[in-house]
């Protein structure tokens, strides 16, 4: 799991480990039963570990504030992909080992030996190949994100609690009903995780509705959503975070998605938001109504600025510009004189929606805009194509990029080069925040 090296981001990383290896633990305390040979003991090991990891994953994506700033929400959904095929992996391995360490194990999957377990184990098994296949194959398939988002939470706890259920029926490691009680845990909290995402956040957000002030089109399929808080003082963010905004008359709509908060955090009364038409839902925001209700949960994220005395380098790649949009109006509004170096990779000029206003907010601040469309107009004589090394370094003019930090949105291939280059040209690597952003 990718920290920024703070004491609390490395404490974090240490109880994952910890909660991962709780199910370990109670099986392996007090008492042990007689060994069954090394194959058995092995694939049972995997089981538990298995066991840890899923139960896990719901802390990975309950939205917590305080651990997502510190970790970044972008980092934590990474790693709960990473960490869910990982535990697929695990169960594959669970299973292949015991039945090739004691074929007699195969019973478990056998109905006419037990009904009801063969058919627990064969429909927690098929739902974790689901979750997997769903989850890399969303897009592809062309499944709408708020029923993925439903199916996958409701898979991935039938996966956890046939699990569990399965330890403790088998009981040679839960024997003790204080080890049962202690497996059973592992779905109780996992529920509870569900619960308070699913439930608790939408009941907090519904005393804290948002008005729809305005949805205007700023460009070629992006949108400019302007929110007023109904009744209470707004949001309270900082610049570069997001949010997740259902557009509904109730909290608890399905129809819940993760944008980057655009406006300056000086303003919290004046949210905005700059929405690009990608698909799902996002294909049909220029009808949502002025005046219509909105609720916000959040803010969330540690793609920030922060305070360092360094500049900053901000590269961005098409929508990947609201962010930075966000930091630099704070930062005018602030009166932060830092030195920012801004690159926008675009596919033309006419799709640079911001432009404008970067050239007002260069006379503001300490700024210094670059764009790089991949076609550019005639008679263009800056850099165009892609974001390359060459780019930065012409962009950055010699700087000493040692003590700044560097903040990079956009297009993985592009990111992964930033990321590669601003190392070669000696920025820390706990000063370069990338946002990837994979919702779940």
């Amino acid at each position: 799991m990718p920290v920024r090296g703070t004491p609390i981001a490395l404490a974090l990383a240490c109880l994952y480990i910890v909660l991962a290896a709780f199910p370990m633990a109670v099986a392996i305390l007090g008492p042990l039963p007689p060994p069954r040979g090394p194959g058995v003991e092995f694939g049972v090991a995997l089981g538990f570990a298995a066991l840890g990891m899923m139960g896990v994953q719901f802390a990975l994506t309950a939205r917590l504030r305080w651990v997502s700033r510190h970790l970044g929400q972008d980092s934590l959904l990474q790693f709960h992909r990473v960490a869910g095929i990982f535990a697929a992996v695990l169960v594959a391995g669970h299973v292949a080992v015991l039945i090739t360490a004691d074929p007699a194990f195969a019973a478990f999957f056998d109905p006419r030996v037990n009904l009801m377990r063969a058919g627990a184990l064969s429909a927690a098994c098929a739902a974790l190949v689901l979750v997997l296949v769903l989850s890399i194959l969303r897009n592809r398939l062309g499944i709408p994100y708020e029923w993925w988002r439903l199916t996958h939470g409701a898979l991935s706890m039938l996966v956890v609690l046939v699990a569990a259920a399965h330890v403790v029926m088998v009981g040679h490691y839960a024997g003790p009903t204080w080890k049962a009680i202690a497996i059973v845990a592992v779905p109780a909290v996992a529920i509870a995780l569900l619960v308070y995402v699913r439930v608790v956040k939408p009941w907090r957000s519904g005393s804290r509705p948002y008005r729809v002030a305005e949805v205007t089109r700023i460009g070629e399929r992006v949108w400019r959503v302007s929110l007023e808080p109904a009744g209470h003082r707004g949001l309270s963010f900082e610049a570069g975070q997001f949010a997740w905004v259902t557009f509904a008359d109730s909290p608890w709509s399905i129809r819940q998605h993760p944008f980057t908060i655009s406006s300056s955090e000086h303003h919290p009364s004046q949210l905005e938001f700059t929405i690009k038409e990608l698909g799902d839902f996002t294909a049909s925001i220029g009808s949502i109504r002025a005046g219509s209700t909105a609720y916000v949960e959040g803010p969330a994220g540690n793609f920030r600025a922060g305070d360092q005395a360094g500049g900053l380098l901000l590269v961005a790649g098409g929508i990947g510009i609201t962010p930075m949009m966000s930091i630099l109006r704070t930062m005018r509004d602030a009166g932060d004189r830092r030195e920012v170096v801004l690159i926008h990779g675009v596919d033309t000029m006419a799709k640079a929606v911001f432009a404008e206003e970067l050239g007002v907010l260069a006379n503001e601040l300490n700024l210094h805009a670059v764009h790089v469309p991949q076609h550019p107009p005639e008679g263009w004589t800056g850099p165009s194509g892609y974001v390359t090394r060459e780019v930065l370094d012409r962009a950055v003019a010699g700087r000493n990029l040692q003590g700044w930090r560097v903040l990079i949105c956009g297009p993985d291939p592009m990111m992964d080069g930033v990321e590669e280059s601003a190392l070669a040209m000696g920025v820390d690597r706990w000063n370069i925040l990338s946002e990837r952003f994979r919702v779940v």
